[in-house]
């Protein structure tokens, strides 16, 4: 009886180890289930999970109507890696991410390689769309937190390097490392005076010539027949007489340069005076009236600047567009994330002089530490055939881009701070 006590106490004990056992080790979660999961709960729709040939999943779904994609790796490290599109036409339409593509110049195809996870959303509209952008954004990086994301990366291109200061800015602690190239660094109200700055300028410069645009003098009311073709006669004309000899031509074009600072090239000329046939409408649109003012503003270089400053053209703010502007988004400089941000020396759409006027915004915050820039050469001007060289709007190629990133990583995961003001123009 003793013996057969004792084996029924054995066995009772070893069931009840083996049960503790299993209840201890119960199977994790696949990436799988852990993303159907944080899709319930995040509201995600129309999610859809394939299995790539290399083993990782490809992922597309909807946030709050915003189509977007994922890369999840075999070997995924538990890290995220999201990349904030520039702006696409307002005439064109948000497309659904497809997760075989890349829209990110190479970065999302090297992060997917080092076993991170890649992802990028469309926005809610098209054109100036920097409020939608960070939403969208914000969303998706809740969403793979969710899902079991454990540190996320925040970059973005063009338009998407406001986006990503914005992110940084407003949900400091939702983001490790930062990324902005070619990006509105200094805030669309800086984009806005850029372009609008240059449109005055060369009014008045052209105003009575046979190189004046339509609507001259009125540079924040849409015309139907300010159109790209419109801009590429004017420029073309000036630029055609400027090189047959013409010293009117030649005079417009000098001054014009040294009051605004662009390069005295007619693809620099060409692109801020187009952007308004494609995106002053819904500039005044989105804001609701336009956000920046020249008033009182002091334009210098030219040959009679009294005169050029009793000229100009003036254009005021309204307060609703203003308001606007600064929440979409006007930077503080005050954020937490290690920020690489990198730019062409020369960018016809979105200048370089964007970045140290972001970094004096940065700092003023006493934020210097949490900021380095870098450099790439621009796109040289073909002195033989203008139109095919000359500045291009963020003009790297995918190692540039993918050598930026590893610096970016080694400084947040290993802590070695990348070289600031570094030109890395020969990383080809």
């Amino acid at each position: 009886m003793k013996n057969r006590a004792l084996i029924g106490l054995a066995l009772v004990t070893v069931t009840a180890t083996l049960s503790a056992c299993s209840t201890a080790t119960p199977t994790p979660p696949t990436v799988s289930q852990r993303l159907q999961t944080a899709a319930t709960a995040k509201g995600v729709t129309d999610l859809n999970i394939v299995t790539r040939t290399d083993g990782g999943l490809n992922v597309t779904g909807k946030l709050s109507g915003n189509p977007f994609a994922l890369r999840v790796p075999a070997n995924w490290n538990g890290s995220s890696v999201l990349n904030a599109h520039g702006y696409v036409l307002p005439s064109q339409t948000e497309t659904v991410p497809d997760p075989a593509t890349d829209p990110s110049i190479g970065l999302l195809t090297t992060v997917y390689s080092q076993g991170y996870l890649a992802a990028n959303t469309a926005y809610a509209k098209t054109g100036y769309a920097v409020k939608e952008g960070i939403a969208a954004n914000k969303a998706l990086r809740d969403f793979l937190e969710a899902a079991g994301s454990k540190s996320e990366y925040i970059t973005g291109i063009s338009m998407g390097g406001n986006i990503v200061v914005g992110l940084v800015e407003k949900y400091p602690s939702d983001f490790a490392g930062a990324m902005p190239y070619c990006g509105v660094v200094a805030g669309w109200r800086a984009e806005e005076r850029f372009l609008l700055d240059f449109r005055v300028v060369y009014d008045y410069f052209t105003k009575g010539t046979a190189y004046a645009l339509p609507g001259n003098g009125d540079a924040v009311t849409y015309r139907a027949d300010y159109t790209y073709a419109a801009v590429q006669a004017s420029v073309g004309g000036l630029f055609t007489a400027a090189a047959k000899g013409s010293t009117a031509a030649l005079g417009i074009i000098g001054q014009v340069s040294k009051v605004t600072g662009v390069p005295a090239d007619v693809i620099s000329f060409i692109t801020p005076l187009a952007s308004s046939s494609y995106g002053l409408q819904d500039y005044l649109s989105t804001t609701g009236g336009n956000g920046y003012s020249n008033a009182t503003k002091l334009y210098t270089g030219s040959a009679d600047d009294v005169a050029l400053n009793a000229g100009v053209e003036r254009i005021a703010a309204t307060s609703a567009g203003s308001t606007y502007l600064d929440a979409n988004y006007t930077p503080t400089g005050k954020f937490t994330a290690k920020m690489l941000s990198f730019h062409n020396t020369s960018d016809p759409l979105v200048p370089y002089s964007f970045e140290p006027e972001f970094a004096g915004i940065v700092a003023a915050a006493g934020n210097s530490a949490n900021l380095v820039q870098q450099t790439v050469d621009a796109n040289p001007v073909n002195a033989a055939n203008p139109s095919a060289g000359g500045p291009t709007h963020c003009y790297f190629t995918p190692t540039q881009v993918s050598a930026a990133w590893n610096e970016l990583r080694g400084w947040v995961e290993q802590g070695v701070k990348p070289l600031d003001g570094a030109n890395i123009t020969a990383v080809k």
